[in-house]
């Protein structure tokens, strides 16, 4: 299956690098460095130069099931010089788009590998491929493969498979602790185009709750300690909007857990709005002595609440 030739791919890239290497590589028309090399140093120019080589390999992997998925343009840029100018200003939104999804995927499909759930992961590419036969806009061909892994998850895995298999997707980007790592994890989303416009609040432990009484709040943007705290995050233009009565959060749940490895996340429902919007509730807390709190759930989609905006055919809920 696809996981375990882009794990070998990786394994490649790994291989290559070492924790204090003066070398990179970064994707010049997104900007960011290809998802199989984040988080990655080589000690020379030549191991880079290989790790771009490689960087095309896995992307080629995915390509055969998304032909219409942009090239990367991977370059070599030493540490201290900091990315080349040409990929700081990169303005390419469908390639940064794309390979957010194509990263996500990829990172999941590696993750279903690992853990050993193949009848999940093939059930996913038959859904896939089944999907494929009818979307109309091939562009959309890289979030139906995220759409495929999250409707496949959902109905095959139970939550504890599930906040697995997120935590080891997470895992592959390197992951390291995040000043305010909900707010930055919406801002990466909403940089590559996945949503547009978003807010973060804390909410008391009272009104998360569903009581009255506490008007006390702390800012989003404080978020350095490791106190258990639930959010409320709002957003427009979500590019996995829709009616089934759940809310997409596997994008979300990945780009969230790599920012904040220490903690246990819990989505505890969404709502959609009437302007188009849609409205998360989760939870962050500190992980025990196991690596995990108990009841970790939502990490692949949530239960939306039932209202008008939800069910209305004529409300536009995404993209």
């Amino acid at each position: 299956m696809v996981g375990g030739t882009l794990r070998d791919i990786r394994a490649e890239i790994r291989s290559l690098a070492c924790s204090d290497g003066d070398y990179a590589v970064v994707c010049g028309r997104t900007g960011s460095p290809p998802g199989a090399a984040a988080g990655q140093r080589f000690p020379g120019r030549r191991a880079a130069g290989e790790a771009v080589e490689l960087t095309r390999d896995y992307r080629a992997a995915l390509r055969r099931y998304d032909p219409n998925s942009p090239y990367d343009d991977p370059l070599v840029y030493e540490v201290a010089e900091g990315p080349p100018r040409a990929a700081e200003e990169s303005a390419d939104e469908y390639a940064r788009y794309s390979a957010f999804c194509h990263d996500t995927a990829g990172a999941l499909f590696e993750a279903l590998s690992e853990l050993g759930y193949r009848e999940a992961e093939t059930a996913e590419m038959e859904t896939y491929l089944t999907l494929a036969e009818v979307v109309d806009d091939r562009d959309d061909f890289c979030l139906t493969l995220v759409w495929s892994l999250m409707s496949e998850l959902d109905v095959r895995l139970s939550a504890d498979e599930q906040r697995a298999v997120v935590e080891t997707a997470a895992g592959l980007f390197c992951p390291t602790p995040t000043p305010n790592p909900v707010d930055a994890a919406l801002r990466h989303l909403e940089a590559v185009g996945f949503v547009e416009g978003y807010s973060v609040r804390p909410i008391p432990d009272a009104e998360a709750a569903g009581t009255a009484g506490s008007d006390a709040r702390t800012d989003a943007r404080t978020d350095g300690d490791d106190s258990s705290r639930t959010w409320e995050l709002t957003f427009g233009d979500y590019a996995l909007a829709e009616r089934t009565g759940r809310v997409p959060t596997l994008p979300l749940a990945v780009a969230l857990v790599r920012r904040t490895p220490e903690r246990t996340v819990r989505f505890l429902d969404g709502e959609a709005l009437s302007d188009g919007r849609w409205r998360l509730r989760l939870r962050m807390s500190p992980k025990n002595g196991a690596g995990h709190a108990p009841g970790s759930a939502g990490l692949v989609s949530v239960e939306a609440i039932e209202n008008r905006w939800l069910n209305d055919p004529s409300a536009s809920l995404g993209r």
